[in-house]
């Protein structure tokens, strides 16, 4: 009985010896290597960007930041004096600057100072200064944005002759921007509540930039129009305007396309010596998705909407605006 088990053991054990000599003569799997997984391949898309160019263009001359009381009035340049103002700028964009997608309207602020001095009965001279008061925490813009300079010369009752110069620094202080125009300006008068105004003309702008080895340059020719109702005194009145600049020449370095702007205001001028106005305006500078498109520039340099608001202490002479008005002073009428 005790025999027994002893052999199924020796058995048992010659049945599994050749299995394991086997399988120790087959050579042992390497070890896998320690490979780190290679990283996914960005995606690229669907369109290619086209390199970094602009287009330039600045507003239209026959805007100009001379008196906003001709728009309730029939004036060709304002009467003889002088007045000084102020207004706040907000812009709102879908397009943002620095790290943020879009400006929000409490983001971007210009305080524009400004002041007009008709020293004779036909020639009317402005200017103004643009400070910013308020920009987003993550960009580091200077603080003069810009400064305009402008003559209006009333050439006759419905037409006048507007020249207008500017310039400023480009965003992220990469250079400086000017620019110039002219504009020939008719206005009619049809009823002494309701006005027109068109113009037409061409304007140059040329930015000097610190990281390219050619200064790029544009030419426009613009064309624009404004429909004023007002009160038959002048004393309030709303008006809209519309300006479109289509580029004419320019250099290799841009990308120019035609541009159009809307603007819709309102003005209180019931006081004889204080205007109080506001405005709205939609600005077009090229498209969002191509930067080819697009301008360097703070205030009109891409897609924006603008809200102003402004007041003007005027400081007229003998002949002041609010008895100019009344008088019906033919000389400076654009319309009868």
């Amino acid at each position: 009985m005790i025999a027994c088990p002893r052999l199924a053991t020796l058995l048992l054990l010659a049945g599994l010896a050749p299995a394991a000599i086997a399988r120790a003569d087959q050579p042992a799997p390497a070890p896998a290597p320690d490979v780190e997984p290679e990283p996914a391949a960005p995606s690229r898309p669907d369109v290619d960007e086209p390199a970094p160019r602009y287009s330039y263009g600045s507003e239209s001359i026959a805007m100009t930041s001379g008196d906003v009381r001709t728009n309730v009035s029939d004036w060709a340049v304002g009467p003889p004096g002088w007045d000084v103002g102020g207004e706040l700028r907000l812009i709102t964009s879908d397009q943002g600057i620095g790290a943020e997608p879009r400006l929000k309207l409490s983001d971007v602020g210009i305080v524009r100072a400004r002041i007009r001095l008709t020293a004779s009965r036909r020639i009317e001279t402005f200017g103004a200064v643009d400070i910013l008061a308020k920009q987003p925490s993550y960009t580091d813009e200077l603080v003069v944005q810009g400064a305009t300079f402008g003559v209006k010369v009333a050439v006759s009752r419905k037409w006048a002759l507007s020249t207008q110069l500017g310039g400023g620094p480009t965003l992220a202080d990469s250079g400086f921007w000017g620019g110039g125009g002219t504009a020939l300006i008719y206005r009619a008068h049809p009823d002494e509540t309701l006005s027109f105004q068109v113009s037409a003309g061409a304007s140059a702008t040329a930015l000097r930039l610190d990281d390219v080895d050619e200064n790029p340059w544009l030419t426009e020719a613009s064309a624009g129009g404004t429909i004023m109702i007002h009160s038959p005194n002048g004393w309030f009145g709303m008006w809209l305007g519309a300006g479109l600049n289509v580029p004419v020449v320019h250099s290799d370095l841009i990308d120019p396309g035609t541009r159009l702007d809307l603007t819709l205001g309102t003005v209180y001028a019931v006081v004889k010596d204080w205007d109080i106005y506001i405005e709205a305006g939609i600005f077009d500078r090229g498209d969002a998705g191509h930067p080819a498109t697009q301008l360097p520039i703070l205030d009109g340099g891409f897609d924006q909407r603008t809200i102003v608001i402004g007041v003007t202490r005027r400081f007229e002479g003998k002949t002041n605006s609010y008895n100019h008005r009344r008088s019906g002073d033919a000389l400076l009428q654009l319309g009868s």
